[in-house]
């Protein structure tokens, strides 16, 4: 099966798997507030910082595997090894961003660590799925979870993070159905073995990556602490049912990338540049397309749609599209970079894109601009278009300069 095929056959897993999830966002946003959604975001963008840390990105040296299936309990094995430092990360977090931190939030500390583990091990076998073609699997898998987060989202709502458990249920429920009890039996040796082997990897792949994830994570932790938490609240509403959905769509279209690599980079490596241009183009004029539209939307049936908590949203989905456009046209194939040798210049890409986050925040906070929050977003979301674009660029050049050995 081609590249093509399998990304439009993977993709309509996702958009199925999200369009379940729009379904219940009318739902959702009556049954919870928008500081609800607050406390959802703080725990998730957590979670998706550890997830850097939970296999040390090993899972990247799978797509150059001969056999990935004979490679993942080694890999999944690091699990073991990183669990209690990442429980003690979580704590830590929590305690410098709450300013209510008490013994309960040891308990969503060990729901943010459980909740990485399960997406990052959904990654890693959604990988090998590609690989042997189990396309349907993966999307079956994918539409469980979805509609478990949504369950039980619904049936928790009187309890307070009730969203976050409900996604991290829905998260455990979803990996059930791609896990083999052999994928979890612990080779302590073989994982020791590897990390030693791939240190020098894992360094700039971490760091990497840890760059990365807080460029996209950090900024919604950060202003929940500085800015208006309503307006936070509703910021991450959006990002739930936009940027949200449009990092899994790049992450899918990540994941089959990955799992055809070896095969993708053997061929002409001009062919593969036009194709990525191909898609990149499509994508950026149609999600353009479909952002505008989805703004103009809202500015007339929000209320309608979410319920009068949400008056105003469409504010934020017009800031927001140079971001999220960004996201869905450029973002699908960053880690390749990676898997390219070219780890310093991903690192350092990463450092600059995090310059241009911490700026966003405290700039409009150093001016006292009036609605700096919105100017936060502003300087934000146009900044990450930039950087995205810088990345690309970076991306075609690298591929181009690549010798396949």
């Amino acid at each position: 099966m081609s590249f093509l095929k399998k990304a439009v056959k993977f993709g309509s897993g996702v958009i199925l798997a999200q369009l379940i999830t729009a379904a219940s966002i009318p739902l959702l946003s009556r049954i919870y507030s928008p500081s609800e959604f607050s406390l959802f975001g703080l725990y998730f963008s957590i979670a998706s910082i550890l997830m850097v840390f939970v296999t040390l990105k090993l899972e990247n040296i799978l797509p150059k595997e001969e056999n990935i299936e004979e490679k993942i309990p080694t890999v999944i094995g690091v699990v073991y090894l990183t669990f209690l430092p990442l429980f003690f990360l979580a704590i830590s977090f929590l305690y410098l961003i709450k300013t209510d931190f008490s013994y309960l939030d040891f308990f969503w500390a060990f729901l943010i660590v459980f909740s990485a583990i399960t997406f990052n091990n959904f990654n890693i076998l959604n990988i090998l799925n590609v690989r042997q073609n189990k396309i349907s699997l993966a999307n079956k898998a994918r539409i469980f979870r979805s509609s478990s987060a949504i369950f039980f989202q619904v049936i928790l709502f009187k309890i307070k993070g009730g969203l976050f458990i409900g996604e991290f249920l829905g998260r455990f429920f979803g990996l059930l159905c791609l896990s083999k009890k052999k994928y979890y039996h612990f080779q302590p040796k073989q994982t020791l073995k590897l990390i030693k082997e791939k240190f020098e990897s894992i360094k700039y792949m971490v760091s990497a990556n840890f760059f990365n994830t807080l460029g996209l994570n950090l900024y919604p932790i950060i202003v929940l602490k500085f800015y208006d938490p309503i307006m936070v609240g509703k910021f991450f509403f959006v990002q739930k049912i936009l940027s949200a959905p449009v990092t899994i769509v790049a992450q899918s279209i990540s994941v089959v990338m990955l799992g055809d690599f070896r095969e993708i980079i053997s061929k002409d490596k001009n062919i593969l540049v036009r194709k990525l241009n191909k898609i990149t183009i499509l994508f950026f004029f149609l999600s353009s397309i479909i952002f505008v539209f989805i703004g103009f939307f809202l500015k007339y049936f929000e209320n309608f749609i979410f319920g009068n908590k949400w008056d105003g949203i469409y504010y934020f989905v017009f800031i927001l599209i140079p971001f999220l456009v960004g996201q869905i046209a450029f973002s699908p194939f960053s880690q390749m970079l990676v898997l390219l040798k070219a780890e310093k210049l991903q690192f350092i890409w990463d450092l600059v894109r995090l310059f241009f986050v911490i700026i966003s925040i405290f700039i409009p906070l150093w001016l006292e601009l009036k609605n700096s929050f919105f100017y936060s977003l502003i300087i934000y979301s146009v900044s990450n278009l930039f950087m995205y674009a810088i990345h690309y660029s970076i991306l075609i050049y690298t591929i181009r300069r690549y010798e396949h050995v």
